[in-house]
């Protein structure tokens, strides 16, 4: 089978369907983004999941390759925050996470076609549950999964931070795929009737409620993250206060030393060993504290035999030469040299280096003699370094009894073995500290400790100074993931819970809401439908059962006026031979011409009194039937139009052997519509007639009219079988007979009573009533006013 080709309009709109559901997914996922939680990677809602979702529903599985360029581009930013070149290798772990977005919308379609059938209707609940809790709840575990798995493998997410991530990012994916693609489906999804249904109350309930979740958790994270940065503040200032009290103690230890020389005349190397092995002891930062004299030229030599005989080798003083390595000094006015250093068994090799010779270390010897206070060297590698760390050294200024300067006492200091013996990892409770030498942004950093990641975002940082000597160096801190993890409390992951909860039960119970109403109002219209159906049925009916009525009254009539139109014509014919006779007997004499004339006379009568009712018959049939025609309201004499019609019926009631009494006042005259109150009396004289009487029974009906408290009562009763107390509350609804399934030629169609009670309450304004017991007859009592123009609308009021 040839396989169907792809037309120029078929590519363009794929075209404009990719490009606008991967332009769509990423301008969703950067507005989400805004909305993300610290370290920055998950957001409490993600509309992009529930556009994804839709999409792969109303346009099949070929767009998934849009899903993954869309959340490419949206975590792009990621290749940069990873290195400062994008490469290919930056570029994976976007690509991972596209992957899994693509995943898993094609996932939750499939759970969807599984569980759900297409096209999709949600307007049950079974079918709303399934879609929350399968389609959106397990689904948008995929995505989650896999970007929080290769985030911590790529160290963008702590180890200590995976299930919060995780669970921000599953709740996110799964709100938006609730919201978003209910959204998109109440426009876009088939049946477009239901769906079209729910647009006046679903996308307003659903963004409403969305924004003031939304707003809620912002509000509360806003507040989480002000109570985390007060947190964060006090931490860092209890580190920075600890730090800088433990500096100064160290530089409060070198004023003792500073002291010593200065109080003694003479301090011998075992005096110097003593005095500061309980300093070594308790302050362990020390990498060396050291005597430094003030040497001239002429005190070399001895100095030198003195420092090869303490150390038991030969000794010179040293300097460093420009390529950095350790070399004699070279002759000068002057030496700054190290005397005496402890401990002494890792600094051995800088007894007798002369610190003068070196720019930094000079430096800080001028500004210590200058100022008379302790001065620190800038970052430099010390003598006695065999890596690569940096250190510093503080020297103070020691003066004679007279004033005059006799040398340096110092203090030196390995960088990295101070702050580590300052502050451990666990002190820093989940911050990143680094401490630097300036507060130039180029400045040294000395010494970094704590948890650090290459992103940085949503996490909170302070700089504050330490001075150390007459210098000032920076502490830079960093709030890492632990500590965010470890501060973070569950108000505004409570807020959101319930919120989610909120969220996901209301969406769920307006969409069956919506769908129940939506099925109602289909079967409301094919009740409707139906219903007209059956009233049009019935409106037939009844017409067929008015003309069945003026039919039997075309029959009596018939009947009635045969007879006096035989007599006329009989007497016609005997008038017609008696003028032949008559122009034979003017022949004959007088006497037979008067017996003729008489015969005459008498036919002529019995002609004449026949027509007069035949006219009669005529003018009461034509009133009648043309009042059940018109249905007009006038004014007529009630005792001259009740007598027509029961003339009119009389052949009918008198083959079948019965006799109708009427009784009624010649007075009473009414405004009503005559054609109705004929109809009604007909009907229930038809129903006494094919109802109440037994076939060899002789029935008697009454019809009784009066003026009782200004009302016209209108009685008609028979002597017959009775209606039974089960079938009394029946009679007057539609199609009701007591004859139906009988086989009886008579069964009727079960309109009449029920024409009856419409005529008599709704264009009569009238009551009608019934009493009845078996064996005792049946009497229909009607109640109607005199003028019936007083209960009509004006449009329904034509007086003729």
């Amino acid at each position: 089978m040839s396989q169907p080709s792809v037309t120029t309009s078929d590519l363009k709109k794929y075209l404009l369907i990719f490009i606008g559901v991967a332009l769509g997914y990423y301008v969703g996922g950067r507005l989400a983004l805004l909305l993300a939680v610290a370290p920055g990677y998950a957001s409490v809602i993600w509309p992009s999941a529930g556009l994804a979702l839709a999409a792969l529903v109303l346009w099949g599985y070929r767009f998934w390759p849009a899903i993954l360029l869309g959340s490419f581009a949206t975590n792009f930013h990621m290749a940069v925050d990873a290195g400062t070149q994008i490469t290919l290798a930056s570029m994976v772990l976007p690509l991972i996470i596209g992957c899994g977005a693509a995943l898993q919308a094609v996932v939750s379609k499939w759970l969807l076609t599984r569980f759900i059938s297409l096209p999709l209707r949600l307007d049950t609940v079974p079918e709303v549950l399934c879609f929350l809790f399968v389609v959106c709840g397990l689904g948008s575990t995929v995505s989650a999964s896999v970007g929080v798995v290769a985030l911590t493998w790529f160290g963008l997410v702590a180890p200590s931070n995976i299930l919060f991530n995780w669970s921000t990012w599953w709740v996110g994916d799964g709100l938006g795929a609730l919201l978003v693609s209910t959204l998109i489906f109440v426009y876009l999804a088939e049946p477009r009737k239901l769906w079209a249904s729910r647009r006046r109350v679903l996308p307003t309930v659903m963004i409403v409620t969305s924004v003031i979740l939304i707003a809620l958790f912002v509000v509360s994270s806003n507040w989480e993250q002000s109570r985390q940065r007060s947190v964060f503040d006090r931490q860092v200032r209890q580190v920075h206060l600890r730090t800088q009290i433990v500096l100064s103690s160290y530089l409060d230890n070198l004023y003792a030393v500073k002291g010593l020389f200065e109080s003694s005349d003479a301090v011998e190397r075992q005096d110097f060993q003593v005095f500061t092995h309980n300093i070594l002891q308790r302050y362990q930062g020390f990498q060396g504290i050291a005597w430094n004299p003030m040497v001239n030229r002429d005190g070399r030599e001895p100095l030198e035999s003195i420092l090869s005989r303490e150390l038991g080798e030969s000794r010179v003083f040293t300097e460093l030469d420009p390529n950095g390595t350790r070399v004699a000094a070279q002759q000068r006015d002057s030496y700054v040299v190290i005397r005496y250093i402890e401990p002494l068994a890792k600094n051995r090799l800088a007894v007798g280096y002369n610190i003068a010779a070196s720019e930094l270390p000079r430096e800080a010897l001028l500004r210590a003699a200058r100022t008379g206070e302790p001065s620190s060297t800038s970052p430099i590698k010390l003598i006695q370094e065999e890596g690569t760390q940096k250190g510093v050294v503080v020297y103070f200024p020691v003066y004679s009894d007279a004033g005059e300067l006799v040398g340096f006492a110092s203090g030196v200091f390995r960088m990295g073995n101070l702050m580590e013996t300052l502050l451990s990892a666990e002190d820093l409770s989940g911050l990143h500290m680094s401490l630097r030498s300036g507060a130039a942004e180029t400045a040294e950093t000395l010494f970094s400790l704590g948890e650090a990641y290459r992103s940085g975002v949503g996490l909170f940082t302070a700089t504050l100074p330490v001075a150390f000597a007459d210098r000032e160096w920076q502490l830079d801190f960093q709030a890492g993931q632990r500590f965010i993890v470890d501060s973070r409390s569950m108000t505004p992951w409570g807020i959101l819970a319930v919120g989610m909860l909120f969220t996901g039960l209301l969406s769920m119970s307006l969409l069956i809401l919506t769908g129940a109403k939506f099925r109602s109002e289909q079967t409301s219209e094919d009740l409707q439908q139906t219903l007209n159906q059956l009233r049009s049925t019935q409106d037939q009916l009844i017409e067929a059962e008015k003309l069945a009525s003026l039919g039997g009254m075309v029959a009596g009539f018939a009947h009635e006026l045969n007879t006096p139109v035989g007599i006329a014509v009989t007497a016609e014919s005997t008038l017609q031979e008696d003028l032949k006779q008559l122009e034979v007997m003017l022949a004959d004499g007088p006497a037979r011409t008067e017996k003729h004339l008489r015969r005459m006379r008498e036919a002529s009568a019995m002609v004449l009194s026949s027509l007069q009712r035949a006219g009669a018959l005529v003018q009461a049939f034509k009133q009648v039937a043309g009042d059940q025609a018109s249905g007009e309201c006038r004014e007529f004499n009630l005792y001259e139009y009740l007598h027509d019609v029961v003339i009119n019926m009389a052949p009918g009631y008198r083959a079948l052997g019965h006799e109708i009494s009427f009784r009624c006042p010649r007075d009473i005259t009414v405004v009503s519509i005559p054609g109705s109150v004929g109809q009604v009396l007909i009907q229930l004289i038809n129903n006494s007639l094919v109802h109440g009487f037994h076939e060899e029974q002789v029935g008697e009906i009454s019809v009784d009219a009066r003026i009782d408290d200004g009302e016209l009562e209108l009685v008609v009763a028979d002597n017959g079988l009775g209606i039974p107390a089960d079938v009394l509350p029946k009679i007057f609804d539609p199609f009701f007979t007591t004859r139906r399934g009988r086989g009886e030629g008579s069964a009727g169609t079960g309109l009449g009573l029920h024409l009856v009670y419409n005529i008599v309450n709704r264009q009569l304004h009238g009551s009608i009533a019934v009493q009845s017991e078996p064996g005792a007859g049946s009497r229909f009592t009607l109640r109607l006013p005199l003028d019936v123009r007083h209960f009509q609308s004006a449009e329904e009021v034509v007086v003729v």
